[in-house]
């Protein structure tokens, strides 16, 4: 009787972890793992995993939309690297501190793909889910949708803005440089790059051309030149209150 008690709660503890483990990543801080729900979204290329966060909900007005893109070492199928990131805990907190009503939505490429591959599989299924959120979402401000990645998730940010030049209210890309973009459509979006000096991967002089393209065409530019931060460190610095000031105080 006492192996057959045993065996139950063993069982059960399993079932109850596995129950866990589908709704909530409780790895590292996990109050700030809850605040984000599973979801998935499919189109006729590709299956985008993808986690939502409803933040400062009693705030007045409607919701932006905060799209965040990972950078490629948290590609995959687990849903839940996308959102391990310093990057999107900075954002996510000062949302809430600044109690700015919004819903933040971070996608999980898979390792198959980029977000600025040139078949634009991945970016045109963003964009494909972004138009599902604001259309089942009449909470959802669509002069408020907001774009933010760093390094190939940055690059993403690049590509997405030029191929949707009418969707952003501003985009922010973090260590990552353009391919495969038109600064025309990019003038359209208030656009924030932040680079570092020791970056020899994302490179100031790989941004600048396309920064006074943009600038040529009217567009609204915030470069930043991080001195002395390479590749990670300008991804894991530039989310700063001061550049997201800048962000999100645009609106379409």
């Amino acid at each position: 009787m006492r192996r057959i008690i045993t065996t139950i709660i063993a069982t059960f503890s399993i079932v109850l972890s596995l129950f866990s483990q589908q709704n909530y990543d409780t790895t590292g801080n996990a109050e700030y793992y809850r605040k984000f729900a599973f979801r998935s979204f499919s189109n006729e290329n590709l299956t985008l995993p993808y986690r939502e966060a409803k933040l400062c909900s009693t705030a007045n007005g409607k919701s932006a939309l905060v799209i965040f893109l990972h950078s490629s070492s948290y590609r995959g199928d687990d849903n839940k690297s996308q959102i391990r990131g310093h990057a999107i805990r900075n954002i996510v907190n000062y949302l809430e501190r600044n109690n700015i009503k919004s819903i933040v939505v971070a996608p999980q490429c898979d390792k198959n793909h980029f977000w600025n591959d040139s078949d634009s599989k991945a970016s045109s299924a963003a964009k494909q889910l972004i138009d599902k959120l604001i259309a089942d979402n009449t909470d959802i401000d669509s002069k408020r949708v907001y774009i933010l990645g760093s390094s190939s998730g940055g690059a993403g940010v690049w590509r997405m803005v030029s191929d949707y030049p009418d969707t952003f209210a501003a985009a922010m890309a973090v260590a990552s440089y353009p391919r495969n973009v038109y600064p025309k459509n990019l003038a359209k979006t208030p656009f924030c790059c932040v680079v570092g000096t020791k970056d020899n991967i994302a490179t100031v002089s790989s941004v600048k051309p396309t920064i006074k393209e943009i600038e040529k065409y009217g567009g609204t530019t915030n470069l930043i030149v991080e001195k002395g931060s390479d590749h990670v460190a300008t991804c894991t610095n530039a989310f700063s209150d001061n550049n997201l000031n800048w962000i999100f105080e645009k609106q379409k």
